[in-house]
């Protein structure tokens, strides 16, 4: 959907009249309507694992149509269209690979993220344009520092993301005793890096339950942390990791020392420890909880269980971040000058596109839905991603829809079933199809008790693998005759 992004505008070779700005803008609010309308219906009914089921639900639809017309170049045998295949499935199991043994799932949100804002840019221009091919689609200056600025932005804490949440009442915590708060298996978590932490929202000024901490470091593998920061006052939680096949009762020579320090756990801040597994299948945590006030009973709970940040950075690493991320928001205002007046409708553009993303981000925050802000803005991102590639194939079928051909005009059935997708009527009915089809396996996946083997089509974790294929065959490496170099655009 996207194509080559240079760094100066420059004028096509072929002159296309022009839509208004305006066009292009009534395209982002409805894109962005219909993503908050989207996430808020869905994060109502389901709270965070809503936001996960949207994506899976909607994304599948997304995945499939996109890849289905490269797979076309393929079948025909187009030129260099296999070995391509070839090299970008090789990329994507390369990054598939390294993400299942290092979890970055943090670089895998950026290069989703360059991917949207790329696209963004193929879909103003060809907005603009009426959906006409011009031989040259530039970007205006500055859009290559400002790509560099946003791979600064996130700080070590906005790596982190949730690998399971479990939500219980005050009702359900022991009375003054180890309390077990189980969650679905993580496999392979020998040897890894985890961050658990508790939450009790809309708790401000209630002192209703307490934890404790160990005013030594009793773990070496990993610290206390409260709110985003190491507490002062202690060095490690107390708790034990579960694994599956323990004893759904706690040892009883587990015991607390008497220098353990009390924690508040409510109040609206979290209390969280880093660790490491000691086994495979970390499927629970043991936390000693105890009530401090009468209407402890009231108090809701989340519990996450979280990657530790990817790329933790010392206090020089953070001061050069901060210095570097100045210079190159000096150079993308400088870079924004308009220059003969040309691109500064572009600038518009993707400053009302920013603005909105960071007004919807603020109201999202607004509730207690929200875990870690990176990924929610990451699933802000993909949702808008989605709806805006709809708006804009709609409003190009608007403009340039065309019947399915026929068995005389094309010889190859793949290519006739394509054509239905460029047909508004045939498009609207494919779209509603696969969408229902795939809501459907993920309610049954989600909500009913599928099998579990359908999580790696259905469970949003794994479908972080098929959005790297996704945004990877979004790129056409273009082979040139030897002797020239081989060089990338987007595809």
């Amino acid at each position: 959907m996207s194509v080559s992004v240079a760094e100066n505008l420059a004028v096509p070779d072929v002159l296309v009249p022009q839509a208004s700005l305006g066009v292009a803008l009534r395209n982002i609010l409805v894109s962005l309507t219909l993503s908050i309308l989207t996430l808020a219906l869905t994060g109502w009914i389901w709270r965070e694992q809503g936001y996960e089921m949207l994506i899976v639900a909607m994304g599948w639809p997304h995945v499939l149509l996109g890849f289905s017309f490269f797979f076309g170049r393929v079948l025909r045998g187009e030129r260099d269209s296999r070995t391509t295949l070839f090299l970008l499935a090789l990329a994507t199991l390369a990054i598939c690979v390294i993400h299942y043994h290092y979890n970055i799932t943090g670089l895998i949100y950026l290069y989703f993220l360059f991917h949207l804002f790329r696209d963004e840019i193929f879909v103003y221009l060809q907005t603009r344009a009426r959906h006409q091919k011009v031989s040259k689609v530039y970007a205006v200056a500055g859009v290559a520092p400002l790509i560099l600025l946003i791979l600064l932005v996130p700080r070590q804490q906005d790596f982190r993301h949730d690998l399971r949440r479990v939500e219980f009442a005050g009702t359900q915590v022991s009375n003054n005793n180890w309390t077990l708060i189980p969650f679905k298996a993580v496999p392979n978590s020998l040897g890894r890096d985890f961050y658990f932490y508790l939450h009790a929202p809309q708790t401000d000024g209630l002192r209703s339950f307490i934890t404790h901490a160990s005013a030594g470091n009793v773990r070496s593998d990993g610290e206390m942390i409260v709110g985003k920061r190491k507490w002062d006052q202690a060095e490690d939680l107390v708790f034990q990791p579960h694994y599956l096949g323990d004893p759904e009762a706690l040892d009883a020579n587990v015991t607390r020392a008497t220098s353990d320090v009390p924690v508040l756990l409510t109040g609206g801040h979290s209390v969280g420890q880093i660790f490491r597994a000691e086994k495979n299948n970390l499927d629970g945590v043991w936390i000693p909880i105890e009530r401090f006030e009468q209407s402890a009973e009231s108090a809701r709970f989340v519990f996450h269980i979280a990657s530790p940040p990817l790329l933790p950075y010392s206090a020089p690493i953070n001061r050069l971040r901060v210095a570097l991320m100045l210079v190159l928001s000096a150079l993308v205002i400088w870079r924004l000058i308009p220059r003969r007046g040309k691109g500064w409708q572009l600038w518009i553009y993707l400053a009302v596109l920013a603005g909105a993303f960071a007004a919807s981000q603020t109201i999202l925050r607004s509730s207690n839905n929200a875990g870690y802000a990176f990924p929610l803005i990451f699933q802000f991102a993909v949702v808008f991603h989605y709806w805006s590639w709809y708006v804009f194939s709609f409003d190009k079928l608007g403009i340039k829809s065309r019947p399915p051909l026929s068995s005389a005009a094309s010889p190859h059935l793949y290519d006739r079933m394509l054509s239905y997708l460029s047909s508004k009527p045939h498009f609207t009915a494919i779209v509603i199809v696969m969408s229902l089809v795939s809501v459907l396996f993920v309610l049954w996946y989600y909500r009913f008790g599928a099998p579990s083997g359908l999580r790696y089509f259905l469970d949003y974790n794994y479908f972080l693998y098929f959005l790297v294929f996704h945004v990877t065959f979004s790129f056409r490496p273009i082979l040139r005759v030897p002797g020239n170099a081989l060089k990338t655009r987007s595809a």
